[in-house]
């Protein structure tokens, strides 16, 4: 052996693969659509969560979020201003790889939204003593995506994040 180490190029700067098309969720036209292999790679799914079971968990998230009272009336706001889709409502702060703020904080939602879901239905499935420390874990996985999602969404609606109220 003679302690010599090859590190490959440094890929950072190369732009990422696109994702198969095949694997869009179409939210609609408005909202922009969801790849399911980036939710996969987004939120590192292992391989025992079927992809039916992905594909349900993305559809649900796109419609629990863009029926969410606040969203659609912000939504409605936009399409008043004559903007046609998300894509198309200017950034509130900053654009991140050519995409606004609003999008980001769309997928952020979404994907947030899809780990909680599989996470609490991992979470009801049968428990054995050994599984228990894992159930905990899990459950604080689950509750910080919660978070996520409220912080996306708060963000996404220029809210701040955190309510106080004196008692």
């Amino acid at each position: 052996m003679s302690g010599f180490t090859f590190n490959p190029p440094n890929t950072d700067a190369a732009p990422p693969a696109d994702l198969p098309e095949a694997d869009v969720v179409n939210a609609g036209g408005w909202w922009p659509d969801i790849n399911i292999t980036g939710v996969r790679q987004a939120v590192d799914l292992n391989t025992k969560v079927t992809p039916e079971r992905v594909r349900d968990a993305v559809r649900q998230a796109i419609v629990d979020l863009a029926s969410e009272p606040a969203m659609s009336a912000w939504r409605a706001d936009q399409v008043a201003e004559g903007r046609t889709r998300l894509a198309d409502v200017p950034s509130r702060d900053i654009e991140v790889d050519g995409q606004s703020d609003y999008c980001l904080r769309w997928s952020r939602a979404v994907y947030s939204l899809v780990a909680a879901d599989l996470g609490e239905r991992m979470l009801g499935q049968g428990l054995t003593s050994t599984g228990a420390e894992r159930a905990e874990a899990l459950g604080a996985e689950v509750g910080l995506h919660q978070r996520n999602v409220a912080h996306a969404v708060r963000d996404f609606l220029g809210r701040p994040r955190i309510r106080a109220r004196m008692i």
